[in-house]
């Protein structure tokens, strides 16, 4: 409910969201991205990628327009922990049919630039899928685990513009270190891209709401 609340008053179009759960007792047994969607009237799209107990654990994506398909990409894994998924959804957005793609890659392992090279994979993975399905205007967002000037940024960058224009909108950072442990500062590991179909007017992160990352927003319109 807390992070409905922290959505709604952002009033976003489409959402990303990560580490969502569906039918595991340790979050009630709730189908979590159904119930924001309900919470918010968005539709929802929900993909698992590995098993807890009786339910899933994985990402989802919430659209206020409708939702025409859906496609879970397996990425590649670096070890047999938290095997990483993509969700791509088709919607149909005021001006046709919209591509939305929400990851969440795997996560560093220690210092926060370790694990690279399965970043690295698993990103190959994703744009050789985009590259081969349908063309539509493509937004990719979510939690990268890597800084926008990585290696993972520069060959996101090959492919798809950054919504992000640091002199334009400062250094907004997204993920506090605390939250692992550290005893201070925090990074910018989650990210919006587009494709060469949309004009990025702006960036900002979010306050602190009930998630341990600060919504990161961006406003994009079509050429």
């Amino acid at each position: 409910d807390a992070v409905a609340q922290d959505l709604a008053a952002l009033s976003p179009d489409l959402v990303a969201l990560q580490e969502v759960e569906k039918d595991i007792p340790r979050s009630r047994s709730q189908d979590q991205a159904g119930h924001l969607g309900r919470a918010l009237d968005m539709e929802w799209s929900f993909a698992g990628s590995f098993s807890v107990d009786e339910g899933e654990h994985g990402i989802a994506v919430l659209s206020r327009f409708p939702i025409l398909d859906a496609t879970i990409l397996e990425l590649p894994q670096s070890s047999g922990r938290w095997p990483r998924v993509a969700l791509e959804v088709l919607v149909d957005g005021p001006h046709g049919p919209i591509r939305f793609v929400a990851v969440h890659l795997a996560r560093p392992w220690g210092w926060p630039l370790s694990n690279t090279r399965a970043r690295l994979q698993q990103i190959d993975t994703l744009l050789d899928s985009l590259e081969a399905g349908p063309p539509a205007p493509t937004i990719v967002a979510g939690d990268f685990n890597s800084l926008p000037i990585s290696a993972e940024g520069w060959k996101m960058s090959r492919h798809f513009d950054h919504a992000w224009h640091p002199a334009r909108d400062g250094w907004a950072t997204s993920f506090p270190l605390a939250a692992i442990g550290w005893p201070a500062g925090a990074v910018k590991i989650d990210h919006v891209y587009h494709d060469s179909d949309w004009r990025s007017h702006g960036t900002w992160v979010a306050p602190q709401g009930a998630s341990d990352h600060r919504p990161v927003l961006a406003e994009l319109s079509l050429k």
